[in-house]
């Protein structure tokens, strides 16, 4: 009795488990493995709204993509100074089937950019990213590929950032950081 009472158990909390857990990749038994990521995302932080957004889930294969990130103030004031990288906003890349992160780096200067009430800052993605020599072989003809022609077939997925801070008139108090993340998705088709 109580080896059907564990039985009993075990399935129903594998159950409760497969029903909790989620999967942000769909597979279509194997012809063209699509993903469900969103193609539009934003998320609001105190007086920001952060947006990051696709104009469509599919390219063709190393044709141009419209990928966007915007960030805009929505507080009280009629604009805030915010401080930043060369920009606020950072795109790395995973290609799912092939597992492959493209990393997205940008110069540090600290710059200063003025966000005026309800107009969004604006900013197209622009290829930034690279590889090392510690890097395999598979990676570095993958992103060689996205310099030389573009994006290749595949299933995308942009883990979108918008960092930055706002500095308070009074030193003695620390800024105020933000790191706003979101995801979308995006596939290229030959």
């Amino acid at each position: 009795m109580k080896s059907l009472k564990r039985v009993v158990f075990s399935v129903l909390l594998l159950a409760l488990l497969s029903a909790c857990s989620s999967k942000d990749i769909t597979n279509n038994e194997g012809s063209n493995n699509t993903i469900s990521y969103p193609q539009d995302a934003q998320v609001e932080a105190d007086d920001f709204i952060y947006r990051l957004y696709t104009e469509k889930d599919v390219y063709s294969e190393f044709g141009d993509t419209a990928i966007f990130a915007e960030l805009t103030y929505i507080g009280n004031q009629e604009s805030v100074e915010i401080s930043h990288s060369a920009s606020p906003f950072e795109f790395p890349i995973k290609e799912l089937s092939r597992g492959i992160e493209i990393e997205y780096a940008m110069d540090d200067p600290l710059i200063r950019t003025t966000l005026v009430k309800g107009e969004p800052l604006r900013e197209k993605y622009r290829f930034a990213g690279g590889y090392s020599d510690n890097d395999d072989k598979e990676t570095i003809e993958f992103i060689q590929t996205i310099i030389n022609k573009g994006f290749p077939e595949g299933n995308y997925v942009v883990n979108g950032l918008a960092i930055f801070f706002i500095e308070n008139a009074d030193e003695t108090i620390e800024p105020e950081s933000y790191k706003l993340n979101l995801n979308i998705g995006f596939n290229v088709r030959d």
